[in-house]
């Protein structure tokens, strides 16, 4: 009777641990949605065999695919098919939302200009290994201006009504690795910026400055599954051309408009973002902060009915620094 009790412990003991491994292994399995091979080729499925030698994949349409577990390059588990998309297929995405900035500007003769805008912002992207992107933002606010006239007089000015209009396109390619999308990039920028303190005061002009530059950046996004991500993003402005248009008519019809050229100068930007996507729409927060800083333009003479004044007028060097946050919908 005792022997027969302890073969019985001895097959419920192998039952339970044969049962449970299979249950681990079940359970380990459920977690995989898919396989990366060293190839580059995606298939997404169940998995029904792995061990050292060979893998074994269900697809959803019931093919059995197998292959040398030497080949594969990494495991998609679940929350991670996001991560892998752009890899199999092409995806995109689309975004409307809002800024709202606060914006500095310094020149090296002790001018400022500063106060808040508020911007309107929309992109698209389009991934397929590679990386194609467009933005547009445009943005109002009312800065407040302090410095000197021409002659020396300090001089204050509060709500100058200023325009933004800023549009990129941008060339990348994606890097995914598991969780992490790494994609560097670069392309063209153009910004347009219109102060226009004639509105405020009856010596002001309006003051147009166009930027054509070249970003080089790096964007990284980590999936933390569950429709999380955060990303993050550094990029280097490359200025080709400035060019500063002050109109100089809008004090005297006499004088002429002149146009500075800024041949040399950088900007620098940085963001950190938080997204969260459910089955059609998603929503982003992205607080992030930008710089500019140009070198001295070139001088032109002013005029007055054509006839030369003696004066000259060049954009001095100056910078500018803008801190803000969007909020973004996407699609």
């Amino acid at each position: 009777m005792k022997m027969y009790r302890k073969k019985a412990w001895i097959c419920a003991i192998t039952f339970t641990f044969t049962l449970c491994f299979y249950t681990f292994s079940f359970a380990q399995y459920e977690n995989i949605k898919g396989v990366q091979f060293k190839n580059g080729s995606i298939v997404y499925g169940k998995v029904i065999k792995m061990d050292s030698n060979e893998i074994q994949i269900e697809t959803n349409d019931g093919k059995i695919i197998s292959s040398k577990f030497d080949d594969v390059e990494s495991l998609i588990k679940e929350g991670e098919e996001e991560s892998f998309k752009n890899l199999s297929k092409p995806w995109h995405t689309w975004e409307i939302g809002t800024e709202i900035s606060y914006i500095q500007y310094e020149e090296t003769s002790m001018m400022k200009e500063k106060g808040m805008m508020y911007g309107i912002v929309s992109s698209y992207a389009y991934h397929h290994y590679f990386m194609s992107k467009a933005e547009l933002k445009f943005a109002y606010g009312q800065l407040d201006y302090d410095g000197a006239t021409w002659d020396g007089f300090p001089l204050t000015m509060t709500g100058i009504p200023n325009y933004m209009l800023e549009i990129r396109g941008l060339l990348g390619y994606d890097f995914v690795r598991k969780a992490i999308t790494i994609t560097p990039y670069s392309g063209i920028g153009f910004r347009w910026l219109n102060d226009n303190s004639q509105e405020k005061y009856f010596g002001g002009y309006k003051r147009i400055s166009n930027y054509l530059y070249i970003p080089i950046g790096l964007e990284v996004v980590t999936n933390l599954g569950k429709g999380w991500s955060l990303g993050a993003a550094g990029e280097y402005d490359l200025l080709l051309r400035g060019k500063q248009r002050s109109c100089l008519s809008d004090i005297d019809p006499g004088f002429n408009n002149i146009e500075n050229d800024q041949t040399k100068g950088y900007g620098v930007r940085g963001s950190i973002s938080i997204t969260k996507k459910y089955e059609k729409i998603g929503f982003l927060i992205e607080p992030y902060v930008k710089y500019w800083s140009i070198s001295d333009s070139y001088a032109n003479p002013i005029t007055y009915y054509g006839v030369p004044t003696g004066y000259v007028v060049f954009e001095p060097k100056n910078n500018s620094t803008e801190m803000g946050c969007k909020l973004a919908v996407t699609f």
